[in-house]
């Protein structure tokens, strides 16, 4: 991949879609690559430069204010071109949304602008805090909290500036905290590691040996109750990537095996608009148990549509060059990405459905 953009990019700000698309045709033909050698800050900084960073922020702090269904393409489109930059992108734009609901009104004014616009960029590590266990632990000092704990996940170690923490605290609560992603005696991360998918997101593990966080930098203290709660709606609708991996596939399925790729496409968007529909039409707290099946019969069949695609191009597919392994295997990972332990249950629960 070039870092030179061509002519007349970016495209307008009040186009993501158009934007996401031009991008994804640039990444796509050197995903492998970005996998291989990992992703790049100046490849982030044209998602910014396009707008990409502010989709889910206020107009009024320089996001964009789109509607989901603006986000969910945008999401579909990079993942199935580059899934190691998408999942990078990805960890930014739940931040945005939480520091734009924050009731820390000093520490909105001071990154909200700055997060919108992607000049500066973060990174996500509080995953753990959905473990039946105190992972890292929340210790009130004066002024503020000391975290202390292993982080099994933190990704794009190096290429975000900023990473918002979880802990929880002795009465439970769960304590969020936007911090410098600065290495220092308090905050060490492992080597990057090697993972099965996402090789190239600089994913890290992270020790905290007694990080000292202000109450200036705390975008949320919640009752741990209520943020599992939340928490688990949320994560029971499908996650667009989801969809635009099989997308992909599914493209590429269709130059080898027509009428495969005809019936799973029939199946594919027949679970998407039912996904969507669920998400958009329904309040959170309702028909989960419908959403939960939703999400583990798009995960599978995702899982399905790459297999398909794999096979479809036989030996030649397992080189790493070829997008067909890496679909697949991306595909795996959605698996388990934002995995809560009802969505987990869901999925094992279709697949002895099917096997019966």
């Amino acid at each position: 991949m070039t870092e030179t953009a061509p002519v007349g990019y970016p495209p307008r700000r009040s186009d993501p879609v158009a934007t996401a698309g031009v991008l994804a045709e640039q990444l796509a033909p050197g995903a492998a690559a970005t996998e291989r050698d990992g992703v790049r800050r100046a490849v982030l900084d044209r998602f910014a430069a396009g707008g990409l960073h502010g989709l889910l922020g206020p107009a009024e702090a320089g996001g964009t204010g789109t509607p989901v269904s603006t986000y969910r393409e945008v999401a579909e489109l990079l993942a199935g071109a580059d899934g190691n930059t998408w999942f990078v992108w990805f960890q930014h734009n739940p931040v945005v949304k939480l520091l734009a609901a924050s009731a820390n009104d000093a520490l909105r004014d001071r990154w909200l602008r700055a997060l919108c616009t992607g000049t500066t960029q973060t990174g996500v590590a509080y995953s753990h805090v959905r473990a039946p266990r105190t992972v890292v632990r929340a210790d009130r000092i004066p002024g503020g909290w000391r975290l202390t704990g292993d982080v099994a996940w933190c990704t794009g170690w190096g290429l975000a500036d900023l990473v918002l923490l979880g802990a929880t605290a002795d009465d439970g609560r769960v304590v969020l905290a936007l911090v410098p992603m600065v290495a220092g005696p308090a905050l060490v991360p492992s080597a990057p590691l090697a993972l099965a998918a996402m090789g190239g997101t600089s994913t890290v593990g992270l020790r905290l040996d007694g990080l000292d966080v202000a109450d200036d930098d705390v975008v949320s203290v919640t009752d741990g109750e209520s943020w599992a709660a939340g928490d688990a709606l949320a994560n029971a609708n499908v996650q667009p990537s989801t969809f635009g991996v099989a997308r992909a596939a599914l493209a590429g399925l269709r130059g080898h095996d027509g009428e495969t790729a005809a019936v799973l496409a029939e199946r594919l968007y027949d679970v998407r608009d039912r996904a969507y529909r669920l998400a958009d039409e329904r309040p959170p707290a309702d028909d989960v148990e419908e959403k939960l099946a939703t999400r583990a019969e798009a995960l599978l069949l995702g899982v399905e549509i790459t297999s398909a695609f794999l096979a479809s191009v036989g030996g030649r597919g397992m080189d790493l060059a070829h997008p067909a392994q890496r679909w697949a295997r991306e595909a795996q990972f959605h698996l388990i990405q934002a995995q809560t332990g009802a969505v987990r249950a869901a999925t094992l629960a279709r697949i002895r459905a099917g096997a019966a």
